[in-house]
């Protein structure tokens, strides 16, 4: 076996993305949660914390909507974005 060298095609260096993670207490269906220190999310997800499940949501630039028929649940989630 030999080991082959690659040859570099392109290189393109994406912006650094910002993660955060959160707790909402008492969230229910039709919420919104909305992250200040970024203007747009990425990637959302977000989970019912006494159940380990996910919550159903929507995203639209730093706002996250609760979906579902959730009533008063406590939720941790993970964005990601800038």
């Amino acid at each position: 076996m030999s080991d082959i060298s690659e040859r570099v095609l392109d290189v393109r260096h994406a912006p650094v993305k910002k993660y955060i993670v959160f707790t909402a207490d008492d969230v229910s269906a039709e919420d919104t949660i909305t992250i200040d220190d970024l203007t747009t999310i990425n990637l959302a997800l977000v989970a019912d914390r006494s159940a380990a499940t996910e919550v159903t949501q929507t995203v639209a630039t730093n706002v996250i909507t609760i979906g579902g028929s959730y009533s008063d649940i406590d939720v941790v989630g993970l964005v990601i974005g800038v």
